[in-house]
Formats: C-alpha cells, sequence, structure tokens
C-alpha cells in the first residue's frame, strides 16, 4: 500500500509549527514517501519546499474574524473541498498540527476512513481559547486516532485537559539538522568579529518574535540589572514591540550592552556568537530556538512565571544539568547569569554536554525516521 501522508496548517507562515512542517516533509519526501501539505496564506516558507510536495491552498480558519456565522461557512467549505482532495489524492494518513485548521480536516478524514495524527504545538498556559473548547468536549477522541507530544510536560497536558489515554500518545520531538547546526570555534570567532564583540565579552541571546508573550522586555531588564560592561545582549527578531523595547533598552541604567540585530535569514551567527540563549517566553515548552542553540553548543537560561513553568524548564532540560533554571525577575535572571559567566570551565562543559543531549535525543536524523514508522505503523492499523 502505497503511503500518502497530508500535512494540513493554517498556513506556511515563518513560525515553528509552519518550520516544523517544512522540515519533516522535506524529509519525508527525500525517503520516498508522497507528501503534500494543504495551508492557507500566508505562505511564505513554501519556498523552502522540495518541488516534487505540492501545496494545496485553501482557507481552513475564520482567521481574526470571530463571527460565528463565517467560521461555520469556512468549516463546511473546508470540509468539503479536504474530503475531495484526500479522494482525489489516495491520501492515506492526515497529519493535523493547529486546532483552528485540524477541525475540518478531522471530519473530512473521518468521513473517508484515513486515520489522524494531531500535534500539540502549544501548552495550555499560551493555548487559543478554541483549542482548549475543542479539547475539553472530548470531540477529538472520536476523531483523532493519535495525538503527538514533543514533551513529557506536552503528553501530561494531552491526559489531563485532551482526555487522551496513554496508549493513543505519540512522543517525538521537533528535531534539529544536527548537520547544520554544529558548535565551531571559527564561525564563533567570525561572528563575534562581524558583530563588533570581543573573544572575551559574554554574549547573551534572545532570538525570537518581538512581541508580547515572547517577553523581550525581561531580557532586556535582567541585562540592565547585571550591569556588566563585559556583557552584551544580542536581540535577533522583529515584531510589534520593537520600538517599544528599543526605547527600554535605551531609558534603563545599567552598562551591559544592548544591540537589536533584526530579523535574520540564518540564525547561525548569532547562536555562534553566543555564550548563552535566555529562553524567556511564556509557556516556555521545548521550541526550535532552544533546539537550534543547544545543537550548536550554547546552552540555556530559561526563566519561569509559575509551577507549571518551571516543570517545562525542567522538562526541556530532562533533569540534566545541562543549563539553567531561573525565576521570571530582572534580579533572579541576572544572578543566574552572574553564576554561570563567574564558571568558565563549567560553562565549557555545558557547551559539550547541550551538544551531545542534543544528539542524542532530538536530531532529525533520530527522530524523523521514528515519525515515518509512526505514519506506517498507523496507516497499516487501518487497512
Amino acid at each position: 500500500m502505497n503511503s500518502h501522508i497530508c500535512h494540513v496548517i493554517n498556513n506556511l507562515g515563518a513560525g515553528g509549527a509552519e518550520q516544523y512542517v517544512v522540515q519533516l516533509s522535506n524529509y519525508l519526501n527525500s525517503s520516498g514517501h508522497h507528501v503534500s501539505i494543504v495551508a492557507g496564506e500566508p505562505q511564505v516558507l513554501r519556498e523552502r519546499l522540495a518541488p516534487s510536495i505540492h501545496v494545496e491552498s485553501l482557507q481552513l480558519h475564520h482567521g481574526a474574524t470571530r463571527s460565528p456565522v463565517a467560521y461555520v461557512g469556512i468549516l463546511f467549505y473546508a470540509v468539503r473541498r479536504l474530503v475531495a482532495y484526500f479522494r482525489q489524492e489516495s491520501v492515506t494518513v492526515v497529519h493535523t498540527h493547529l486546532p483552528a485548521s485540524a477541525l475540518p480536516a478531522w471530519i473530512a478524514a473521518k468521513i473517508c476512513g484515513i486515520p489522524v495524527i494531531h500535534s500539540k504545538m502549544h501548552t495550555e498556559a499560551i493555548g487559543s481559547g478554541l483549542s482548549r473548547a475543542l479539547f475539553a468536549s472530548r470531540l477529538p477522541l472520536l476523531l483523532v486516532d493519535r495525538g503527538l507530544a514533543f514533551t513529557r510536560y506536552s503528553e501530561g497536558e494531552m491526559r489531563e485537559y485532551w482526555h487522551m489515554p496513554p496508549e493513543r500518545i505519540l512522543r517525538s520531538s521537533i528535531g534539529v539538522d544536527t548537520t547544520r547546526f554544529i558548535p565551531d570555534l571559527e564561525a564563533s570567532a567570525a561572528s563575534r568579529r562581524e558583530y563588533g564583540l570581543s573573544t572575551i565579552d559574554r554574549v547573551m541571546l534572545v532570538l525570537a518574535r518581538l512581541h508580547p508573550e515572547k517577553d523581550v522586555e525581561l531580557a532586556i531588564r535582567a541585562a540592565r540589572f547585571l550591569d556588566d560592561p563585559g556583557a552584551v545582549l544580542l536581540i535577533a527578531g522583529e515584531g510589534p514591540q520593537r520600538e517599544f523595547l528599543e526605547g527600554l533598552a535605551r531609558d534603563l541604567a545599567g552598562r551591559t550592552r544592548i544591540r537589536f540585530l533584526g530579523l535574520l535569514q540564518d540564525p547561525r551567527p548569532a547562536y555562534a556568537a553566543a555564550d548563552v540563549l535566555l529562553q524567556t517566553t511564556r509557556g516556555p515548552d521545548l521550541g526550535t530556538v532552544v533546539l537550534e542553540a543547544m545543537s550548536t553548543g550554547t546552552p540555556v537560561l530559561i526563566a519561569f512565571r509559575n509551577m507549571d513553568e518551571y516543570k517545562m524548564a525542567l522538562n526541556t532540560l530532562d533533569g540534566l544539568d545541562i543549563g539553567a533554571i531561573a525565576e521570571a525577575t530582572p534580579r533572579a535572571m541576572a544572578e543566574a547569569l552572574r553564576s554561570l559567566f563567574a564558571d568558565p570551565s563549567r560553562l565549557q562543559s555545558l557547551n559539550e554536554k547541550v551538544r551531545c543531549f542534543i544528539e542524542h535525543r532530538h536530531s532529525r536524523q533520530v527522530v524523523y525516521p521514528a515519525m515515518a514508522e509512526a505514519y506506517t505503523f498507523l496507516q497499516n492499523q487501518t487497512r
């Protein structure tokens, strides 16, 4: 039985979920699987797909519109289109990723008798109201064959909030290309020269959308509180808060330097220049930026605001001594940074440990073949 794995997602924008879909699809395609993607606009990542991967353009959700009537209209139209597409293209497995676009795909797959996998991309702390209502209804238990968790914390949330039994939960990882994101001393020196930094500067990095949920403000306040003329905070990213954050960096007292790099097409030079990545986002479950940083040998300092976020941080580090965790206050973050920078030998050992951790647990060369096997198993179960 030939396989045709169809990913259904809101759009192909530049977010972590979208990048995961593109990267996994390219791997599956290169391994001989027939792969397609159904997505609405924007489709900025489409050019990164292998030429043989077809993208079916379809509006799957109501976007900013909050009208129930508009949503129902889009839902019925999307279901009809998806049923026709699944049947015409002989789709054998449907993989959905975000709740807004998942519901029509689940219904269409059920009508066609196709098994469904749904990824848990966000923690409940930052999930949408639609997501919480949808899964609280237990409807997914009737329409979704397997839930996909990227962390143990997400698996626990699936059991608690989605009511999904453990035997229907798959564990995987977003994965990182360990052949592309590698420790490189020469690249580190070159990146520092490019950014006007010395070899002895203590470099912190934030790589994120400049959006309130990423809490880049905390990183800026922590850097200023650190008050270290030998330290510099690099901020890579764009977003609606940039003007506010630049003003904050100018107004706050403190000798730590702060530089805004803007949106980077290739983040590797920033990772190479950094001694530590600051993960300040709210609901900080394991994501692409953290994996890429650790793959380059850059350890992570994770901020937490409550016990749930503390558990997420522990989960990211897998209970190992491969990074640091601090309360999400400028003082606590600054103290954790001072501790890291005060012990260069420990920082060096963390560089080696995080790379080893990624190679064994989160390398795409490990996790993507396992996902391909999961698709085959689920497909064969429904033959």
